[in-house]
């Protein structure tokens, strides 16, 4: 059985579950994780916990629990975003972003991804990255890709309909 996006809800359920399991690691469990696997983090993500625990969770959950690539993928971009992701992938970060314990969280958002998943993504990015903005914080390349994937992706999108 699918959901409203025919995407296995069991598969989602589980993701959803797991997005999140590396998110209470200590510095020092990170850095054996990182040893173990020979996991790279970039420069931005160095300096920012909550993107650090996207990309360890994923390679956990790939290695120790035999998740599919797209199910890792979801777990590595939660969140960031990317240009280009799986039907799956956009569910985590939307769902992860709009989940009800979020200062933003609003119906707002929900009910544009309800409408356009797609443009749900932009409008995220966009209030994402504002924030960041106002912070002064270092906006990760993943985000900036993803944004600019999903702006031109909705005017393609958009011109065909026409």
């Amino acid at each position: 059985m699918h959901g409203v996006y025919h995407v296995e809800p069991e598969k989602v359920k589980i993701v959803a579950i797991a997005h999140d399991m590396a998110k209470e690691l200590t510095n020092e469990e990170i850095q054996q994780i990182t040893d173990k696997y020979n996991i790279e983090l970039d420069e931005i993500e160095t300096r920012n916990k909550d993107l650090i625990h996207a990309k360890i969770g994923a390679y956990l959950m790939k290695n120790e629990y035999h998740f599919t690539n797209d199910m890792a993928n979801a777990i590595a971009y939660h969140t960031t975003g990317r240009a280009e992701m799986s039907l799956l992938e956009k569910i985590i970060y939307l769902a992860d972003a709009t989940e009800e314990t979020r200062e933003y969280c609003s119906h707002h958002y929900v009910d544009i991804i309800k409408k356009d998943i797609d443009q749900g993504i932009v409008e995220i990015q966009k209030w994402v990255m504002g924030r960041l903005l106002e912070r002064n914080k270092l906006i990760h390349p993943n985000s900036i890709e993803c944004y600019n994937y999903y702006i031109e992706h909705n005017k393609s999108k958009n011109e065909s309909n026409e």
